[in-house]
């Protein structure tokens, strides 16, 4: 059974969407009207659904006539005139008229075009002649202007019905024709001059979105997608083959294509290079691929009726030559853990003040599972704290963040994180303190912001440490390299996985135990701070860190 219009189907509930056009969006503030319809049955949403269409009509047609000017009426006496009673000769004419443009309409639906017929050519002249223009039938310009006087008239039939029983209707301002009718020719293709084009259906899918990662992500892809389509370009002329070919082209992009695209570079230069490094599955699954898929969906929904066709990336392939995963780093083992942190190049990184940001980025990491980034913009002033006993700091996006830096959560959802007995005896607690006294407003005060970034410009540190001891294999297959500081995020979870200790909303990762209708619909709140510190008392690291004898 064909689904209600304007509904979508999550879970098993009915959803009533519908966007609001783009003229009026800074009227109503919102991209679309989305709220449940309250049921499972498809004929009950088919009835609300259309009720709530009714209603939003309402909506639409009180916030155009806001915008537009109000008509000018005819005189009393002119008015007068019109709504004289009518004869039943008329009543029979106007009836007789629509049933006849019903009929025209109707064969022209089938047939693909307008005002080919001799009745219908002649009421499109007559329009032609009475606003002083002269097209030749049966040409491009002249189907648009069949079109532009079948939607004409078909107001101006409705006006007549109530006229012809002596109502009252204004008489409307005479429109306004400027240019001309001959449309315009793109891409060797005749396209209405009201035409919608894919840089407005992307500008207001993005205004649809709330502030998170996500939308940084979609936002980077459709940037892509609209400068190799081509902003500008008409809905009718968007067609499956040329989405497919953009995902083949993609696949040639340069690994840091968006950087170098920033910078002022044009994407037929990046392609045109046949660099070596270019964008990995992973990033074309997750970054491009199904961003894509998700916005050719709502826009097939929102903007069907302006031409744009339900198109799909469902059967494009990677066809890049870069394997899956092939930079994915695995966890350290007990003896590599001790060759790395009680070794003595640590040691010597422990006692050297000029090594201190590495020193507690190393072993935060190490015992609380953060990601390299989420240390780095912890912002002293207040991102750190005591609660029921237990130290902790906030993983937080939405907190202030420190000069420069633009912080950000993967997840997009804040974590609180008890600080291990070991991070106490190494003294983090002291460090953190002397820097907010300080009124640092990172963790790692002396460390340089690189767009955004407190540890971009840092990678490397991790890197050359894991090759002065030995461990760095960038070269190892998939899943089994040792390059970075994500070695110690994969050491923690699974540490936590082979001591029994739940480390969920420790990691933002799940912990496999909770189904995600349970987490959506009944787990109202996280993990209580108190019921993480019990947890992480567990873990014991089969290592001891020298501890920290900065001089300051």
């Amino acid at each position: 059974m064909r689904k209600p219009p304007h509904t979508e189907r999550r879970g098993n509930k009915w959803w009533f969407r519908r966007r609001v056009p783009l003229a009026l969006v800074p009227i109503f503030v919102k991209a679309e009207w989305r709220e449940s319809l309250g049921t499972s049955d498809i004929e009950l949403a088919r009835t609300r659904a259309a009720i709530k269409d009714a209603e939003i009509a309402i909506q639409i047609e009180g916030a155009r006539a806001r915008l537009e000017p109000q008509p000018q009426t005819a005189s009393v006496n002119e008015e007068a005139a019109r709504m004289e009673p009518s004869t039943e000769e008329a009543l029979y004419g106007h009836e007789s008229s629509l049933s006849d443009c019903f009929d025209d309409t109707g064969a022209a639906l089938r047939t693909g075009h307008l005002g080919q017929t001799q009745e219908p050519r002649e009421h499109v002249s007559d329009r032609l002649h009475a606003i002083g223009r002269s097209v030749a039938p049966n040409s491009a310009a002249w189907n648009t202007a069949a079109i532009r006087a079948t939607e004409g008239g078909n107001p101006a039939r409705h006006d007549i019905r109530p006229r012809i029983r002596s109502s009252y209707v204004p008489t409307p301002v005479p429109p306004i024709y400027s240019g001309e009718l001959e449309p315009k020719v793109l891409m060797g293709r005749s396209v209405l001059p009201t035409c919608v084009v894919l840089g407005k259906v992307i500008d207001h899918y993005l205004a649809g979105l709330p502030e998170n990662e996500f939308k940084r992500k979609v936002k980077r892809c459709l940037t892509l997608f609209g400068a190799m389509i081509g902003q500008d370009l008409p809905l009718q002329n968007l067609s499956q083959k040329v989405i497919t070919q953009f995902m083949r082209d993609i696949c040639r992009m340069p690994a840091k294509w968006a950087r170098r695209f920033d910078a002022g570079e044009s994407v037929a230069a990046m392609l045109s290079e046949g660099t070596d490094k270019v964008m990995s599955p992973t990033t074309y699954e997750g970054n491009y691929k199904g961003p894509l898929e998700t916005f050719l969906v709502s826009a097939a929904q929102n903007f069907g009726d302006d031409g744009f066709r339900r198109l799909t990336v469902g059967g494009c392939r990677y066809i890049g030559n870069r394997v899956a995963n092939e930079n994915q780093q695995r966890a350290l083992f007990d003896d590599e853990l001790r060759i790395l942190f009680e070794g003595e190049a640590f040691t010597r990184i422990a006692h050297d003040p000029a090594s201190e940001p590495l020193y507690w980025l190393l072993t935060l990491m190490l015992f609380t599972g953060a990601r390299p980034r989420e240390v780095c913009q912890i912002n002293p002033q207040v991102d750190f704290g005591e609660l029921e006993g237990a130290w902790y700091v906030d993983l937080d996006d939405k907190s202030p963040a420190g000069m420069g830096v633009k912080k950000t959560i993967k997840t997009g959802e804040a974590r609180r994180i008890p600080l291990h007995s070991e991070l106490l005896r190494l003294g983090l607690v002291e460090y953190l303190q002397r820097q907010k006294a300080a009124g640092a407003d990172r963790l790692f005060p002396t460390w340089r912001v690189k767009m955004g970034n407190p540890f971009a410009a840092h990678y490397d540190s991790v890197g050359n440490l894991l090759r002065e001891v030995g461990l760095y294999s960038r070269d190892a297959s998939p899943g089994a390299q040792v390059s970075g500081s994500y070695v110690l995020r994969k050491t923690f979870i699974t540490k936590c996985r082979d001591q029994g200790v739940i480390s969920k909303d420790i990691t933002g990762h799940s912990d496999g135990l909770t189904t995600a209708i349970q987490e959506r619909h009944y787990i109202s709140r996280p993990e209580t701070l108190k019921r993480k510190f019990d947890e992480l008392k567990k873990l014991v690291m089969p290592v001891r860190l020298p501890p920290a004898r900065h001089v300051r």
